[in-house]
């Protein structure tokens, strides 16, 4: 079988095209990996001191992560959990003390619309978490929300009762204290 010169000139320089451009691109990312990774472990650090700024460091588990303080004692914890918004899901990282205290609550993702749901995350709305006992939070007893964006707010609710629920099986030294 005689392979014709025009169709094994073409497939030649395309492997060989292919392949530079595979060894380029696996020769940048070993060279950005770290700093791509460093990069996400600060964005990181600074979502979690929004919403537990009295820790000095951070010490991630499997389904959450322990707050430190500067002799590494464990002064809190920090949960990121979900619940149903208007648009999709909204995740929601939520700060809670050792004591059972709301150090903060933020909204990390969400899709919710820009009018309504997307003004009330901007606006932060979650700041009245802040300060009050982990609980069931139920909304018009124990928080307010946001007028208008009734869905977004209780798609954060969920997700901050996600997170207290998860605080009380650490706190009590169960299935979440690994």
């Amino acid at each position: 079988m005689k392979v014709s010169k025009k169709i094994l000139y073409p497939a030649l320089s395309l492997f060989l095209i292919t392949l530079v451009s595979v060894i380029l691109l696996a020769l940048i990312n070993a060279f950005t990996k770290d700093k791509i990774k460093d990069a996400n472990r600060s964005n990181e650090d600074k979502q979690r001191i929004a919403v537990f700024p009295d820790a000095e460091s951070f010490r991630e588990k499997e389904n959450y992560t322990e707050c430190l303080d500067g002799d590494k004692n464990i002064i809190g914890y920090i949960f990121v959990t979900k619940g149903a918004g208007y648009s999709g899901d909204i995740t929601v990282m939520t700060g809670i003390d050792k004591d059972g205290v709301i150090s903060g609550v933020k909204v990390l993702e969400h899709t919710e619309t820009p009018t309504f749901g997307g003004v009330a995350v901007e606006n932060n709305f979650t700041d009245e978490y802040k300060g009050k006992e982990a609980q069931t939070f139920v909304k018009g007893q124990n928080i307010d929300g946001w007028t208008g964006a009734t869905k977004t707010t209780n798609g954060v609710i969920e997700a901050v009762n996600l997170a207290v629920g998860s605080f009380e099986t650490v706190a009590k030294g169960g299935a979440d204290n690994g």
